[in-house]
């Protein structure tokens, strides 16, 4: 008497799963009855409808803050410097309260609420110090990049998007951002370090603070530093990943090398 197939599929796996994922869930289930956090865990991330609002709202305010910085630092508009730094902080705030709460909107919750936390410690010293807002203006710049890193997902990477993205994440966070923190470190120890550094860019802190300026917190400095190293290792993952540098091919030369390793242990055993 023939039997209806029985079907391997754990009820609870979600249908959306892409295969490779799948197997890995059922082979768990199969092996221990429920599926392991590891294996929970090389599930790959996938948008959805709450990632699409949170990279939605954080399109309009990352455009006010990017342009904002902007028109501050070509008129010097210090009422504009002062409100991108309290715009900013409660921004920057709302949105680690929202990634708490729901952190599957983003791909690594972790890393970015960590780079929130560091972010909140460097916009301490222009709000404690509004003479310093200036630098919050300067900080700013970088939103214009991360426009357009939301941009190319939602224009699905067109090559009008993909191109100024890699300019202005080359230009911003590899060299913008270090200057600025070398300029910060000045910053903190203006009087102790300045016959250290080059004499223009310790003119440039007098022109922009005065001589009695007020030095920079240590730990926005620090946290400052933290940002940019967090900058590096994103750059390493980017280029690493991206198709027009060989990313693809990379991924698919791993994937190969790891299929030939489970095919070399299956004829073992």
């Amino acid at each position: 008497r023939s039997r209806a197939p029985v079907s391997l599929r754990p009820s609870s796996l979600p249908p959306s799963l892409p295969n490779a994922d799948a197997s890995r869930l059922m082979s768990s289930t199969l092996r221990g009855g429920a599926p392991s956090s590891k294996a929970a865990a090389e599930v790959k991330w996938q948008p959805s409808a709450a990632s699409e609002l949170h990279d939605s709202c954080n399109l309009f305010v990352l455009s006010l803050l990017g342009f904002g910085s902007v028109y501050a630092l070509l008129t010097n508009h210090q009422a504009s410097h002062r409100l991108l730094t309290t715009v900013g902080f409660m921004y920057v705030l709302l949105d680690s309260a929202w990634l708490l709460a729901v952190p599957t909107v983003v791909k690594s919750p972790g890393v970015v609420i960590a780079h929130h936390a560091a972010t909140l410690l460097v916009l301490l010293d222009p709000l404690l110090s509004p003479s310093h807002s200036v630098y919050t203006s300067a900080c700013l710049l970088v939103e214009i990049n991360t426009l357009l890193l939301l941009l190319r997902r939602k224009m699905s990477y067109s090559v009008l998007v993909e191109v100024p993205f890699i300019i202005s994440w080359v230009l911003l966070r590899n060299v913008w951002y270090p200057l600025l923190m070398f300029f910060f470190i000045l910053c903190s120890a203006p009087g102790t370090l300045g016959p250290l550094f080059p004499r223009a860019m310790v003119e440039a802190r007098r022109r922009i603070e005065g001589p009695e300026a007020v030095p920079m917190r240590f730990v926005s400095m620090v946290s400052w530093t933290a940002v940019c190293v967090l900058q590096l290792k994103w750059t390493g993952q980017l280029f690493a990943q991206h198709p027009w540098f060989g990313g693809r091919n990379k991924a698919r030369d791993r994937e190969r090398r790891t299929e030939g390793a489970r095919g070399k242990a299956k004829a073992f055993l």
